[in-house]
């Protein structure tokens, strides 16, 4: 029920907001709003002092922008009585004002501060004094005083809030703080400062908290409390179920609202015939009586008179008598219910009303007049009207619908200089305040964070930091700029590190959606910002970049993301920031929408296209040369392997290769050499950077050869492709060998990166459109959709015929340029479709605030005659009234009008502004019809406005466009066969001309090309008939479109009679595994034929044996074919009978039978095999209508999928507030039964528990249910739901995700989208039902395979080994001399001897097996400790011996290339052998010599290759053999993304005391020492002292003391 009633609440909301739209304020200069000063001049304030409250009043008023039009101030002064010194509308300039405050005279008296407030109030705050709160600009009162106050303030002050003022009191020295705080709004109102010198130190503050209030007043000002109005319909026509649903709406509004005599007010009245008052304004005045008489109040009947009705609001509700309070100023509004068409006149009687100053909403249900009710509310419509399906819809009705910005979720963190002055930074946080105005904060909206650098990073909030609107404002309007000290630094590079490891972290509130940074600066940054913002970029975050003043653009666009025009913005004054917000807002809203929504379409349409591409030979030609860093070499590699993903990759398919340059070429892989995308992979994976130059002409002219080799190893030509990428200059010339290239009929795409030579990538591609220039390597992902889109489009839109049409804005607001660029896109697109009469017809309409039909669908069918029509169109001028064009250009369609409604039709709207009326319902009436509408926008386009014209987000777009790529790149209404066994039963009988035979192969040959050739995919035969049928060749004969196509062309006719029975009876065997028939795949036997068959009694019986073996038989008749003997063998199924009455008609056939051959075929699915799961929401928020659809849905779904014990198994759930089995994975294994099953299911009804039916479908994919997760069968669940779930999802949902389950979730209706993406746990498997084609993106992506399969086990083995050459001693063991070594050899060997943490295997830690080899100096093995888990005992016995095999290194001493091509063996036997080694580290001892070699011969480590390995730091081997090496081989994990080394731990207890230690060898004889004096004689030794220290000799400053024995007297020594 809560969201219900924050959707309602929204509706008041966003009427008090609308009501603001036609003033908006801009920075703190130019906002508009009336300040007026209430000074105290009592004689407590003395003479000196209040010449500081006039230099304080000079200081505040000096810093605004005094106009008639913008700030306007008044000054009262007051003791024991105010009096007025000047008025709002005094002065119309600053220079009279300042002037007069400098005369401003010291009156004297008593404090009566609240006869101030009132006379402020009543003689201020007026229209005759210059108020402008009618025109809602802001109102503000600033009290000055020093003492208590000697009468009342607090009622008079609450006076003041009441009228909307907004009040901030400064106290001086001995002012009353608690009579401070009822004169302010609240305590952050409140000023208190010590003496009256103080003021001044205060003054920026107070402007910077004017400024930055300015949108807060104005909110305060259009949130009073509203009266409202409702006007309920209650005739006949609406029923006592839908009467109930809108008593259950009411009280669900009135739930969520403060009701009270000063807060929000409730009238109802109910009409039919007649109007009926149910209750005034004035009667309910408490929540509980306002709803216990909706409860109660009775439903009418009888006729619909919504003018009368409207009348009676007029002259018995908006007065004052009946409880209104608009002489108050409060808002008025009405709220008209209705479903039908009014039996009187509305239009006057609105207008009476709305004249009077109530705000009309309408909520019209069902098939309303939408004419009638536009001219009912306000003006622009689509603000005030909302349109739902049925009263139970009046439940889901939220406040998406009334939102006027994007509505959508994004986390936005603002990074902003403190370099900026203090005026400009009031701009700034202005611009902030404003930005958060206009999002959607909240959990399942936009999060905010914000923080301001200068040498160092200072937060300001995180994005979890608030959950509300009001939270985040206030958080913004707390803001201060920090200090900067003369010449301080900043550091951006610095700050974008930060941003990066403290921004867009779990901990700091980021989620699971898009990440955005924005950067304000208006200086250059004193460190490197490159390596930052890629780094940032990289981890998936889009950066915007505002510029300001002295800002280096330079540096802008290495910070933003791809591409800068739309990510970086710049202005020349911070003044200008104002207009640069809209902007910027607007730019952000399209990108998360587009970006957030549409991932898992666009994927789809770009896989989809390219898997259509058969056949290509396609070559990236790569820089890598030594200015290309190692992480921008992997981008280029990352890029080239998204290639390799989204193509069908295989020797008759599309082949790769890879090429590199720097001084020189060379061939990384040939197109032959790698026949699988895993494979390709690898090698990709595997390629390593030289360095050098950049001689990209020699390696232009490298590439020639290769392209002439590549149609000699596949057999025929192919397209061909190149993709060169360099980051710089070339050394040589590129033009003549880049037209070589082009000239031998290969399409070049060039791309070059940060310092590379836009014209020479010209030079290269020879084409604008192919050429690409990103400034740094992260940005090649984005650009990449751009070139396989190009390259796989002809594939895709060729062959659609379709009807197209154009609605373009022609109004006033289209600048010439504008409207020139909207007619080269039509033309763009026109160029790039096939126009023909059969073909792509288009049509073309302008409008403005009428229609102009330019040409019809079928008035033009060439290029030359549509492009000169265009030419010639001229722009109209005129308003924009986009629903009323919509709804005229539908006719256009219609068979009636030119239109072929049987195939694909598109409407392109092309718009600059926002609507004058209402564009959902036509753009939804249009869609309605089939019609797949794509809403473009031009400079200022409402985004909102295009959401509803286009339905959906993959529809809606920004000009630029990218030509016509966006159109036509869509899943198109059939793709290509994927996977059958086709087999042509051909008629060569003699009525069959050479030509007529010809026109047979030209159709046969183009339903080859709708298809996917391949073993795997569809195979093809071919059987001739006459008087005998023969087999030409079978299913199993040919692999390739080329060799089907050469074979197909090579037929002869064998001429005779007609014995289709004959032929169809031997046709049968071909489909069996002998001949290459496919059991599990769908079967097509095309019988093509011209005449009566010869043998028509024998063809019912082997057509039945056909069908019953599953095989589908199409009739293609031609000329004098037999209709009836066409029907017989379709088995009287007449959508697979084909006719037409020549053959030049037959080659045109195809076109017709592709849309039935696509629904007699699956598309492929990489998953063979499956486990499906479907879980079903059946709660009372789902109609009987949209419930049917679901089941029709999840039928259709399993129909696309092979369903069998062995391969696809499915499971069946439904849900509300509980959970409801219906069928288990192993219960049923035909499509049939489960369709039977789920069409007797029933709706329950009841809430909605998705965590609880979460939960309780694990049960399902256990094996005791039928789940084949051990045999590592994929896992899938699909959820289908329509509403928010009264439960905690996110829980269960990973307790599923961690079971391997992929979870994709299909939203109906105003779904919560924050919450299915909580379930699915990316975006790439959420769907709503806006998405097009929404059964074939679902199919598509549960068809994706997950990352390669993941092992469930795993053993690492790790060998050691020591190279330490330099020995003197023979007695020296492996650690002498090494004291590291000997230090930190056994905590290695115990720090890899546990691997925790593989992204695969969960908690349980690994524990390899570790090996040494002991060898003598010949070679031969003296010990050899094989592979066990890790022992002290072992490490210690390796210590002491003392020469073992090559991994810790003193240095190289044999030559450096022989250890190369060893350690080359060492990496070739991990290719080609399960046992091979996957790894070899060399750790660099203490005093090694040139450690730089000893990393030439390591591999496997991954992309920290770069850093050397020293004994002295033991966790970054451990990092290596784990995070690289581990995850690598154990999870298919090619890297691994760290975070920063954290902080170091305390220091850990002292160790329990060793054991004593070895004797240590014997020392060499120390030197003599010098003589010592005499010493004086001395009595014997005591009995006691020990034996042990008489025999130690001390020496001390040269002189030798004698320690006598026990039993001896002194012994003089030395």
């Amino acid at each position: 029920m809560e969201w219900r009633r924050a959707a309602l609440v929204g509706l008041i909301m966003a009427a008090c907001f609308y009501s603001s739209g036609a003033q908006t304020t801009g920075g703190c200069d130019y906002a508009a709003y009336d300040i007026v000063f209430l000074v105290d001049g009592s004689w407590s304030i003395g003479a000196e002092n209040f010449e500081q409250i006039r230099q304080f009043l000079f200081t505040l008023i000096n810093s605004f922008d005094v106009s008639p039009d913008h700030v306007r101030i008044g000054l009262v002064q007051y003791s024991d009585n105010p009096l007025t010194e000047f008025l709002l509308n005094t002065f119309e300039n600053k220079e009279d004002i300042l002037n007069n405050i400098i005369k401003l005279p010291y009156r004297g008296g008593g404090t009566m501060t609240g006869k101030g407030l009132e006379f402020m109030l009543n003689e201020h705050f007026v229209g005759n004094a210059g108020s402008r709160a009618a025109q809602k600009v802001p109102q503000i009162a600033v009290v000055i005083t020093d003492g208590k106050s000697q009468d009342d303030v607090e009622s008079h002050a609450k006076n003041l809030r009441r009228r909307g003022i907004v009040l901030y009191a400064i106290g001086i020295k001995d002012a009353d703080a608690s009579q401070l705080r009822e004169i302010a709004n609240d305590d952050q109102h409140v000023y208190s400062v010590s003496d009256f010198a103080a003021l001044q130190g205060i003054s920026q503050n107070i402007i910077q908290t004017l400024c930055t209030t300015v949108e807060e007043a104005k909110r305060q000002v259009l949130q009073l409390s509203p009266d409202i109005v409702f006007l309920v319909d209650s005739s006949s026509s609406i029923g006592v179920d839908n009467f109930e649903e809108i008593r259950q709406f009411l009280r669900s509004f009135i739930l969520g609202l403060d009701i009270g005599p000063d807060k929000i007010r409730i009238g109802l009245a109910q009409y039919s015939d007649e109007t009926y008052q149910e209750f005034l304004l004035k009667d309910h005045m408490d929540k509980d009586s306002l709803l216990a008489e909706v409860d109660q109040f009775p439903y009418r009947t009888g006729g619909t008179e919504t003018g009368k009705a409207i009348d009676f609001l007029q002259s018995v509700y908006f007065t004052e008598e009946a409880g209104s309070r608009a002489s108050q100023r409060v808002p008025q509004f009405a709220v008209v219910i209705t479903d039908g068409d009014s039996t009187d006149d509305v239009v006057e009687p609105a207008k009476r009303l709305r004249d009077q100053g109530v705000i009309i909403f309408g909520i019209g249900v069902g098939e309303v007049n939408q004419q009638e009710l536009e001219s009912i509310v306000n003006l622009p419509a689509h603000h005030f009207l909302y349109t739902i399906d049925s009263y139970q819809a009046l439940q889901r009705l939220t406040d998406s619908l009334l939102e006027t910005v994007c509505i959508s979720f994004a986390d936005i963190f603002f990074l902003v200089d403190s370099g900026i002055s203090q005026t400009d930074f009031q701009q700034v946080r202005n611009i902030l305040v404003r930005l958060v105005n206009q999002l959607n904060i909240g959990a399942s909206g936009y999060r905010l964070g914000l923080a301001q650098y200068s040498k160092d990073t200072k937060v300001e909030f995180l994005l979890n930091a608030f959950q509300t609107k009001e939270q985040a404002l206030a958080g913004v309007k707390s803001f201060r700029l920090s200090r900067l000290q003369p010449n301080q630094p900043r550091y951006l590079g610095r700050a974008l590190e930060y941003a990066s490891s403290h921004f867009f972290t779990n901990e700091s509130g980021s989620r699971g959606v898009q990440q955005v940074a924005v950067v304000i600066t208006d200086g250059e940054s004193q460190d490197n910002v490159t390596e930052a913002a890629a780094a940032l970029r990289r981890a998936g975050v889009t950066v915007y970049a505002v510029g300001v003043q002295n800002a280096n653009e330079a540096e802008l666009n290495q910070i933003a993301s791809h591409p800068p025009n739309k990510h970086v913005f710049i202005v020349d004054t911070f003044d200008k920031l104002k207009g640069l917000k809209k902007n910027l807002q607007r730019t952000l809203c399209y990108n998360i929408i587009h970006q957030a929504v549409s991932v898992s379409t666009r994927r789809a349409g770009i896989k989809e296209g390219c898997v259509q591409t058969d056949e290509a030979d396609m070559f990236f030609l790569i820089d890598h040369s030594g200015s290309i860093h190692p992480t921008d070499f992997y981008d280029m590699k990352k890029f080239i392997i998204e290639f390799i993903d989204t193509f069908r990759i295989g020797p008759q398919h599309v082949r790769m290769g890879v090429a590199k340059y720097a001084d020189s070429p060379n061939l990384e892989f040939d197109l032959t050499d790698y026949t699988d995308a895993s494979t390709l992979e690898k090698a990709v994976e595997e390629i390593s950077q030289v360095g050098g130059g950049t001689q990209t002409g020699q390696a232009l002219e490298f590439m020639s050869p290769h392209f002439e080799r590549a149609v000699v190893t596949r057999g025929h030509k192919v397209p061909t492709f190149l993709v060169v990428i360099t980051d710089g200059k070339s050394q040589d010339k590129v033009k003549v060998p880049a037209e070589r290239l082009r000239n031998q009929g290969v399409i070049v795409y060039a791309i070059g990166v940060k310092d590379a030579d836009e014209a020479e990538l010209k030079e290269i591609s020879g084409d604008t459109k192919r050429t690409f220039f990103v400034n740094n390597f992260d940005a090649l992902k984005p650009i990449k959709d751009e070139i396989i889109t190009d390259i796989c489009s002809p594939d895709v839109c060729k062959d659609i015929p379709g009807d197209l049409v154009f609605l373009i804005d022609s109004s006033g607001s289209i600048y010439p340029e504008d409207y020139t660029k909207m007619k080269e896109f039509m033309k763009s697109v026109i160029g790039k479709s096939i126009i023909g009469k059969n073909e792509v017809h288009v049509g073309v309409m302008q409008f403005s605030t009428v229609q102009r039909p330019e040409f019809r669908l079928n008035v033009h069918y060439s290029k030359e005659e549509m492009l000169k029509a265009i030419d010639n169109m001229e722009q109209m001028g005129g308003g924009t009234y986009t629903g009323k064009a919509i709804r005229e250009v539908s006719q256009y369609f219609d068979a009636a009008r030119g239109g072929r409604p049987s195939l694909r039709q598109r409407l392109v709207v092309i718009t600059d502004g926002e609507a004058q009326d209402a564009v959902k319902r036509p753009a939804e009436a249009l869609r309605a019809k089939g019609v797949v509408v794509y809403a473009i926008g031009v400079v200022d386009a409402n985004i909102t406005q295009l959401l509803e014209i286009s339905g959906s987000p993959d529809r809606m777009f920004l000009l630029p466009l990218p030509l016509t790529k966006h159109l036509c790149f869509l899943p198109p209404e059939c793709k290509k066969t994927e996977r059958a066994d086709i087999i042509f039963l051909v008629d060569g009988s003699t009525s069959i001309t050479l030509k007529k035979f010809r026109s047979m192969q030209k159709f046969m040959q183009s339903m080859v090309n709708q298809t996917t050739v391949g073993t795997d995919l569809t195979r093809f035969g071919v059987i001739l008939y006459a008087n005998e049928p023969k087999s030409i060749f079978t299913l199993n004969q040919y692999s390739s479109k080329w060799e089907v196509s050469q074979a197909i062309m090579a037929l002869k006719s064998p001429y005779g009679d007609t014995y289709t029975g004959k032929a169809l009876k031997f046709a049968l065997q071909f489909f069996d595994a002998k001949y290459g028939g496919r059991a599990e795949v769908p079967q097509i036997l095309m019988v093509i034929t011209d005449g009566d068959a010869t043998d028509p009694h024998s063809l019912n019986e082997p057509s039945a044996a056909l069908r019953n073996k599953g095989v589908t038989v199409f009739s293609i008749g031609v000329e004098g074919a037999n209709k009836e003997q066409l029907e017989v063998m379709a088995g009287q199924d007449k959508a697979n009978v084909f006719y037409v009455d020549n053959f030049d008609a037959l080659e045109k056939l195809y076109k017709n039978i592709t849309q039935v051959l696509c629904n007699s075929t699956k598309p492929v699915c990489e998953k063979q095999s499956a486990d499906l799961v479907f879980l079903v929401d059946q709660s009372g928020s789902i109609n009987q209508n949209d419930y049917a659809i679901m089941k029709n849905f999840t039928i259709d779904l399993i129909n696309s999928f092979n369903v069998s014990e062995d391969f696809v198994r499915v499971g069946f759930a439904q849900f509300s507030d509980i959970f409801q089995h219906e069928f288990y994975l192993n219960q049923f294994y035909t499509e049939k039964k489960m369709s039977d099953h789920i069409m007797q299911m029933s709706q329950r009804g009841g809430g909605t528990n998705i965590g609880l039916a979460l939960t309780s479908i694990k049960e399902y994919f256990e094996a005791l249910r039928g789940s084949r997760k051990s045999e590592g069968i994929s896992q899938n669940l699909v959820l289908i739901t329509d509403g928010g779930s009264q439960d905690d999802v996110e829980d269960p949902a990973i307790e599923l995700r961690a079971l391997g389950i992929e979870v994709f979730a299909i939203g109906i209706g105003d779904v919560h989208i924050l919450e299915l993406l909580q379930i699915t746990g990316t975006p790439e498997r959420l769907f709503t039902e806006q998405n097009f084609d929404i059964d074939v993106l679902v199919i598509f992506c549960l068809c994706l395979p997950l990352l390669p399969a993941i092992s469930t086990s795993c053993s690492i083995d790790i060998a050691m080994g020591f190279d330490i050459s330099r020995r003197r001693n023979p007695n020296e063991v492996l650690v002498s001399g090494h004291n590291s070594l000997r230090t930190f050899l056994p905590e290695i060997a115990n720090y890899v001897s546990s691997v925790e943490g593989l992204c695969c295997l969960g908690p349980e830690p690994i524990r390899p097996n570790v090996a040494y080899r002991i060898v003598s100096r010949d070679g031969n093995t003296v010990e050899d400790f094989s592979f066990v888990e890790y022992s002290d005992d072992v490490v210690t016995k390796v210590m002491d011996f003392n020469l073992v095999l090559v991994i810790f290194s003193d240095g190289i001493d044999d030559d450096v290339v022989i250890l190369e091509n060893e350690s080359e063996l060492l990496r070739q036997s991990a290719v080609s052998s399960l046992a091979g080694v996957n790894a070899l580290l060399v750790v660099a001892l203490e005093g090694a010599r040139d450690p730089a070699q000893l990393q030439m011969v390591e591999f496997g480590r991954g992309f920290d290759y770069n850093h050397r390995l020293s004994i002295g730091m033991p966790a970054c081997v451990s990092f290596s053999l784990q995070d690289t090496v581990s995850n690598r081989e154990c999870c298919g994990v090619m890297c691994k993304c760290s975070g920063h080394e954290g902080i170091r731990g305390s220091r850990g207890p002292p160790g329990s005391k060793g054991g004593r230690g070895l004797p240590g060898p014997s020392g060499p004889q120390g030197l003599q020492g010098c003589s010592g004096i005499r010493g004086q004689k001395v009595e014997p030794c005591r009995q006691n002292v020990p034996e042990q220290i008489c025999q130690k000799p001390m020496l001390l400053m040269c002189v030798r003391l004698c320690v006598c024995r026990a039993s001896e007297g002194c012994e003089e020594k030395g």
